[in-house]
């Protein structure tokens, strides 16, 4: 059985709220609010719900929230009734006074008093919240939308008042925490923070824990859940680009407000955003202080900001599974008169192998390649370095039938690997240039290479450099040509994978003579077993050794691989389309099967000139792979090209559609945009051939605005992918859902052994399931990352100590690792067609099990994950669009 952070309550048991009901007037007065601007520099706002809540969150010093009081998302924002909800009843007067001066900043200074006197005349009311659920007992519970926020809030409110007591490890003692709950709801470590320095370069870094809670609903399930979210947050040592700020007031609220940035005549300095300091100090309550630079490195005031996003730091993030699994049973025990049921799910008989490691093998490549419709398939290998050319032509050795075949190979010709494959190497000393580069000059040899063989690039480049920019629109230090590079070969109708630049390593030790250098045939099979093997310390839960135990390994002598290189290779084998005997040797499918993965993401179009978003647009990815029961037809992978209207092959769909702009015009989750969608996906899958059956794979998150029968609450009873296409072939659709904030995190294997019992055992190779009270069944596939499984020691880490426990030898190396926990992917199976579900639960839980490039499991089945991978490939994936671009550019030629 697999425990989990997650946690059932009864409706009734979810507390009370104090509400103010306000009219569509609220809302319309709303709508007539003007832009504003917070401070000089920014760009003029409409305003938000959140920027009034905030602000009286500051002044009341209590969660607030404000926002349409419907189920569903209103057609219009603010023609519907709104509600303000929080905790504790705010003073008539107070409220006024706040609201007042709120919108006297918010009109410049004009005080027209328009939503102080709507509020006034709401009727106050405290009510349980377990009131606003409707259809529970069906299992598809729903309420408004301002519920899923303040349900979390009593529960955090009852867990704040026992402290958690950390379990201690050999020679340590453990570890008890205070909690202080902030104005969003989330408990906040205040009195422990943790301290972490460096040498090379020196810096001194903070962080505390911190506990988010989420409101969710589970596959069929009558009641609520609350799902607990740890994470180890890291704290800014100044205030350059920092978004969030915590306030600490008294000993059982802290602040939790955005923070912005201006330029004084002394340079920059912080503000709280949302005018929230000015209307505190309207009210004449405490007075918000955010302090110095100063005083934030020293962790010395009542001030604390969050790390603004991915950097480098002295502390790792993670809090590690065995911090995980005490907070779990402590949990239960705190919350103890709420009457939590912990979500667990059972394992069932179905247990997911992986048949094949590593790349695909020389005696299959011509056959897996065989799929792309192409008789001559090209790699082009380009570089700079003359160490890199060797690390490109070690890694294709394998698929020589004579090793030393590669001795003889020239630059500009082509060399055969196998009956299909060669290759042709070119220097291109471009590739690691430090300023622009004229590419369309550069790559004017492309032209002719893709009109005689299917053609992938596999191309140096310099690793991605930092950006130190320290105002917006500012060039980074180097320039990064990838974004460029994918653009060109895309239009050339090229897939492309890039080698990072490494020096030549150092020549060994004279006593480390004796290791041997590999045989280069064999490379392919020593890779694949220095993966296969992880510490045992990590399997079934076992601790590690106990201290005095002789922990010490003979000296292995395992030949130096070069895994960027070979991982690289074995990516653009499969961007050109290769799908080897592995998936058909893992899968049972009796007949023909279309596999799609519908893979969906909302993307923010920005631009260079104001660095915000100016829209957003849907990328739409489709990919079929084709089976066969016959083990001799090979498998082949498609991509639907929009600009064809046609399926075209993986690599060739690929460039079409990295040739153009990433996202769909029009096209969005909700209303209109949401038709297009589907009239789009529909458009799509009726041109599939129609003598084979359908099983469509989507992301739940993604795609269950799209089509409400991916929701709980209208599991496989609303639309669904597919429901409009009746050409009388089986469709079946199969939901995956890997959200972080809303699949239960794995805590641990409960039925395992152990001699430790405070250490958590790491989830197996069996597919595990939970079936509600209404009989809907949801499967669920755990997961241990591929660094917790052995790469390092950061399992041991996790699972042995808790951050506070680390002995104290060991805390300056410990303290700044990742610590990673368990994650899971939940399967429901809204659509079955003519399969049964648990079927295609299975199918989907080997989907992952058996990547086709990767030797651990992936978190989507591989139509899905493959074409999540295309997205994330394309030039404008999270950058500026070519329209952007195009303007820029008309812009400096004027």
């Amino acid at each position: 059985m697999l425990t989990t952070l997650a946690y059932l309550l009864d409706s009734e048991r979810l507390g009370h709220a104090v509400f103010y009901p306000l009219t569509k007037d609220f809302g319309q007065a709303w709508s007539r609010l003007p832009r504003y601007r917070d401070n000089d520099s920014s760009k003029p706002l409409r305003p938000a719900y959140a920027g009034l809540a905030t602000a009286l969150s500051a002044v009341t010093n209590q969660p607030v929230v404000i926002m349409p009081d419907t189920i569903d998302p209103p057609e219009v924002d603010h023609d519907v009734p709104v509600v303000l909800v929080t905790t504790a009843p705010i003073k008539p007067r107070l409220l006024t006074r706040a609201v007042r001066s709120w919108e006297r900043h918010i009109r410049d200074g004009a005080d027209d008093d328009t939503l102080a006197p709507l509020l006034a005349q709401a009727v106050r009311t405290k009510r349980p919240l377990g009131s606003f659920v409707r259809n529970a007992a069906s299992g598809r519970p729903r309420a408004p939308q301002w519920f899923y926020r303040v349900a979390a809030w009593n529960f955090a409110a009852e867990l704040a008042r026992v402290p958690l007591q950390l379990p201690g490890s050999t020679g340590t003692p453990g570890q008890r925490l205070n909690w202080l709950m902030d104005t969003n709801g989330s408990l906040l470590a205040w009195d422990h923070v943790l301290k972490g320095e460096t040498e090379r370069p020196a810096r001194t870094g903070y962080a505390m824990h911190k506990l988010d809670f989420r409101v969710i609903t589970l596959p069929g399930e009558p009641r609520i859940g609350i799902h607990v979210l740890p994470t180890f947050s890291r704290l800014a040592t100044h205030w350059a680009s920092t978004r969030t700020a915590f306030v600490a007031r008294g000993k059982e609220t802290a602040l939790r407000l955005p923070v912005g940035h201006r330029r004084t005549e002394e340079g920059w300095e912080p503000y709280v955003r949302n005018f929230a300091a000015q209307v505190v100090a309207a009210c004449n309550v405490e007075a918000i202080e955010l302090g110095t630079n100063e005083t934030l490195a020293a962790m010395s005031g009542p001030t604390r900001a969050l790390v603004p996003g991915p950097t480098e730091h002295p502390l790792g993030k993670g809090t590690g599974t065995r911090f995980n699994l005490a907070l779990a049973n402590h949990i239960k025990q705190a919350t103890a008169k709420l009457g939590p049921t912990q979500v667990t799910y059972e394992r069932t008989d179905v247990e997911v192998t992986r048949t094949t490691k590593g790349p695909v093998v020389r005696e299959d490549l011509d056959h897996a390649l065989s799929g792309t419709g192409h008789d001559r398939v090209r790699i082009l290998a380009l570089y700079d370095h003359e160490y890199t050319r060797e690390r490109m032509v070690t890694a294709l050795t394998p698929y020589l039938e004579e090793p030393d075949q590669a001795a003889g190979w020239h630059d500009h010709r082509d060399h055969r690997l196998t009956d299909r494959l060669s290759v042709q190497l070119r220097r291109l000393p471009a590739l690691v240039s430090p300023t622009w580069v004229n590419w369309a000059h550069e790559l004017a040899f492309l032209n002719d290479l893709n009109k005689t063989a299917l053609t992938g690039v596999w191309a140096e480049t310099i690793w991605n450099p930092k950006k130190h920019t320290s105002r917006r629109n500012q060039q980074p230090d180097r320039y990064d040509p990838k974004r460029d590079l994918r653009r060109h070969f895309h239009q050339h109708g090229m897939v492309s994978q890039f080698i990072a630049q490494r020096p030549r390593p150092k020549p060994r030790k004279p006593e480390d003579a004796e290791e041997t250098t590999p045989d280069l045939e064999n490379l392919q099979t020593l890779e694949a077993e220095a993966g296969a093997q992880p510490p045992r310390a990590v399997n079934d839960g076992e601790p590690a050794p106990e201290e005095g135990e002789d922990t010490k390994k003979p000296k292995q002598h395992r030949p130096r691989l070069d895994y960027p290189a070979i991982n690289g290779l074995r990516d653009l084998v499969l961007r050109l389309g290769a799908v080897d005997r592995r998936l058909a040797q893992g899968l049972l499918l009796d007949r023909p099967t279309i596999l799609v993965g519908l893979h969906l993401r909302q993307q923010r179009v920005s631009t260079r000139t104001f660095g915000s978003a100016d829209k957003t647009q849907m990328v739409e990815v489709f990919t079929a792979l084709h089976t066969h029961p016959d083990p001799e037809r090979p498998w082949r992978m498609e991509m639907y090209s929009h600009r064809d209207h046609a399926w075209l092959s993986l690599p060739e769909g690929e460039a079409a559609f990295g040739a153009g702009p990433i996202g769909m015009d029009g096209h969005a989750r909700h209303k209109e945009g949401a038709e297009l969608v589907r009239a789009h996906v529909k458009a799509a899958l009726r041109i599939l051939p129609k003598e084979s059956p359908l099983i469509i794979f989507i992301d739940t998150e993604a795609g269950r605005t799209i089509w409400p029968g991916l929701q709980h609450a209208q599991l496989g009873e609303g639309m669904v992918p597919g429901d409009d296409i009746d050409d009388g072939r089986s469709i079946a659709v199969v939901s995956i859902n890997t959200s972080y904030g809303e699949v239960p995190t794995p805590v641990d294997r409960s039925d395992a052994r152990r001699r430790d019992q405070a250490r958590p055992a790491a989830p197996d190779d069996w597919l595990h399931q939970r079936t509600t009270a209404t009989g809907v069944t949801s499967w669920y596939f755990a997961q241990k990352s591929r660094s917790y499984d052995g790469f390092g020691q950061t399992s041991i880490n996790g699972s042995t100590y808790t951050r506070f426990t680390i002995p104290k030898d060991l805390q300056k190396a410990l303290l700044r690792k990742d610590w990673h926990s368990f994650t899971a992917t939940q399967i429901t199976v809204p659509r079955p067609g003519e399969h049964k579900q648990e079927t295609l639960a299975a199918l989907a839980a080997a989907l992952c099990h058996q990547s086709l490039a990767w030797d651990a499991r992936t978190r989507h089945p591989v139509p899905l994950h493959v074409a999540g991978a295309i997205d994330r490939n394309h030039p404008e994936y999270r950058g500026a669009s070519f329209e952007a671009e195009a303007s820029e550019a008309n812009e400096g030629n004027a």
